[in-house]
């Protein structure tokens, strides 16, 4: 299996982080992308130039520490959990980045580094009728809809956010493949809010509740040959739809795959892409959850690192102090431990009463404890 992980570059400055693949099948882990401000668009004062160079340096020093703490977790998991090899592809123009991740793993315990093999860099591509969407909601976010460009050799691949973690096994992700029909191009997961609130009605999207792009399948194969052409697609989307757009590639998907073009995308089950909205808006709305708990836990809106959700962060921190030198016994007891401390006054998620069992029991379920 294998895996990429986009990162760009502006200028020699950019600090970027994103995808992996992994080989058997190809999966893709992108991260949350930081775009380098230009410092004089806040010198609005005189006098202030150093102060404000200096915090937009600290706050990209600080999203670059909270990047890596994620890539670094979710390389973690996925050895972890999976059962095979998984070859990473790093895409990024940048070799100082490439070295800094694939060293991740050096430090393991060889039983866990030889499940991770990383493949030769890959530059970052975007069509140059399309180049100027680079930066479009936050930067590279977009990379991610011309991987059939980027990785011109590979079949299909899986994408996945840097801020996520494997709960169950990523081969398992993968088998959702095997599901697809002779058509479908994309397999998606459901965001479950925000799509069919009125304000949102905008744009076409995907589904009941749109589709979450933090966590896509792509048969790469069957999107080089997407009806009309799918760079042209996008394209056609973008200028038809470009003062509604507001979250860049997400939004995009969800209209190409709206209408009559839905049935070229299966829907994923919502255990794979689980998030904070999905059990701190009144109750858990991914009932597959429930029943065999989180697959992929997705700490969008910087969850894992800040504490607007402290279940969620909870089971992140508890990863992060694992040691795949210990049982895996250990990372349970750990999370047991994190969770426990997160009492229902905290809110959001804590408020179920179900939430650490949702949480966990899929983990329980495939660590084999010694």
């Amino acid at each position: 299996m294998g895996s990429l992980i986009p990162v760009c570059l502006k200028r020699s400055v950019a600090l970027m982080v994103a995808s992996v693949t992994f080989v058997t099948a190809s999966y893709i882990l992108r991260n949350e992308m930081i775009k380098l401000m230009d410092v004089t668009k806040l010198h609005t004062h005189a006098g202030n130039h150093m102060t404000d160079e200096n915090k937009v340096k600290h706050h990209l020093r600080e999203n670059w520490d909270h990047q890596m703490r994620q890539i670094k977790v979710l390389l973690k998991s996925a050895a972890l959990l999976t059962s095979t090899v998984i070859q990473f592809s790093i895409v990024t123009n940048s070799q100082e980045t490439y070295k800094e991740i694939t060293a991740i793993a050096d430090s393991w315990p060889s039983e866990y580094r030889r499940r991770l093999v990383f493949g030769v860099r890959r530059e970052v591509y975007y069509p140059p009728a399309l180049s100027r969407i680079q930066d479009m909601f936050c930067w590279c976010c977009t990379e991610r809809l011309f991987l059939p460009d980027v990785l011109p050799d590979v079949d299909s691949v899986i994408f996945v956010d840097t801020d996520t973690i494997f709960m169950q096994p990523p081969e398992d992700l993968f088998q959702n493949f095997g599901f697809f029909d002779d058509r479908q191009v994309a397999g998606v997961t459901p965001c479950l809010y925000m799509y069919d609130e009125p304000w949102r009605k905008r744009i076409p999207s995907f589904g009941f509740s749109g589709l979450n792009a933090g966590v896509l399948l792509l048969n790469l194969t069957r999107l080089r040959s997407f009806p009309g052409g799918w760079v042209p697609t996008i394209k056609r989307t973008i200028a038809k739809y470009k003062d509604a757009i507001e979250l860049a590639d997400q939004d995009i998907l969800n209209i190409i795959f709206s209408g009559r073009k839905a049935p070229l995308a299966y829907e994923v089950g919502c255990e794979w892409n689980y998030r904070q909205k999905v059990c701190s808006l009144d109750r858990n709305r991914c009932p597959n959850a429930a029943a065999k708990g989180v697959a992929l836990l997705h700490g969008c809106d910087t969850t894992f690192v800040k504490n607007n959700e402290p279940k969620i962060r909870a089971v992140f921190e508890a990863w992060e102090k694992y040691d795949l030198r210990s049982s895996p016994g250990e990372l349970l007891s750990l999370m047991e431990e994190g969770l426990r401390k997160v009492n229902r006054s905290a809110g959001g998620c804590a408020t179920l009463s179900n939430i650490d069992d949702i949480l966990m029991k899929g983990l329980r379920r495939h660590l084999v404890v010694a």
